[in-house]
């Protein structure tokens, strides 16, 4: 039994006894005893603890707004919006959370949409997955790494990448591409999934210059410290899913919540940065308590 099923049971057992005291205290008393009042109470705290977390704040999107400071990057992407989508995690077709944040990215104008993996849970879900991503629109273009889940689906990332082409994103696995800007161009570097092990950022790497302006997209934040090693200008992954609990404490009694150090936010060691995306959808656990689901809009000045 998990942990956040004795939690549920706990209350059902709590509201069961509640009722029985509430009930009693009504009958005999024509009214609410202090007992009875203080049931009643944690019921309905209880109950809208349990709707905030199942249903209000894992489709409650939250647009977040990150600046980021390098004069190198700054020379080619300063005035484009950036935004950073991840885990969607996609595993009954499209609902309501998926296509608010298709309308929500789309009203947002981006110039640039970058993409860190774990977009469907199993192989059926690539479909819905392609018609998603056709919706979204950026005027320079779409681009993304695939992630654990979308590698244990269908076992070969560049299938996944030959896959989602029709969508018009273009999957990275281990290569980088040189996107002009209106103001230069910049390297975007894409690794295959970094939580089995996949990734080559070395390959990856090849043929780039290690003087001009570089952004890695990577599934996970545990690249981090190799891409400070290669002083690349800015990472962005996600695959934590900021823990889906925004409490600290919380998040250090799961082992698969407390993932890494790198859980959510901004980091910098050097002269590299890192994002990590809270993601939009959720994996084990269909909760979020604290901690929406993130569209980022990265921002970058000197």
């Amino acid at each position: 039994m998990r942990k956040f099923d004795i939690l549920k049971y706990a209350f059902v057992f709590f509201s069961g006894m509640g009722a029985g005291i509430i009930g009693w205290s009504l009958f005999h008393k024509k009214s609410l005893s202090r007992t009875a009042g203080f049931f009643l109470g944690g019921i309905i705290l209880g109950a809208l603890f349990f709707v905030d977390i199942y249903w209000v704040e894992p489709n409650w999107i939250e647009v977040t707004t990150v600046e980021i400071h390098d004069l190198q990057l700054a020379r080619s992407l300063k005035g484009l919006k950036i935004v950073q989508i991840s885990d969607i995690h996609v595993n009954h077709g499209l609902g309501k959370r998926e296509k608010e944040m298709v309308r929500m990215v789309n009203e947002l104008h981006p110039d640039l949409i970058l993409l860190t993996g774990d977009y469907f849970d199993s192989f059926d879900q690539v479909a819905p997955i392609v018609e998603l991503f056709k919706e979204l629109k950026a005027r320079i273009g779409i681009w993304g790494v695939p992630g654990n889940t979308d590698y244990i689906s269908i076992d070969d990332s560049n299938k996944t990448a030959r896959l989602l082409q029709a969508s018009g994103v273009r999957i990275l696995v281990n290569e980088a591409a040189r996107i002009k800007t209106d103001r230069g161009y910049f390297w975007l570097i894409g690794v295959d999934e970094n939580v089995y092990h996949h990734d080559r950022l070395s390959s990856a790497l090849m043929g780039v210059p290690r003087n001009e302006p570089r952004v890695l997209l990577a599934h996970s934040p545990t690249i981090f410290d190799q891409a400070v090693r290669e002083e690349i200008n800015l990472v962005l992954a996600g695959h934590t899913h900021g823990g889906q609990v925004g409490v600290p404490f919380l998040i250090e009694l799961s082992k698969y919540a407390n993932r890494t150090t790198y859980m959510r936010g901004l980091f910098e060691k050097g002269k590299t940065k890192l994002y990590v995306n809270r993601g939009i959808g959720m994996k084990t656990l269909p909760i979020r308590f604290l901690c929406r689901p993130e569209i980022t809009v990265l921002k970058v000045d000197a």
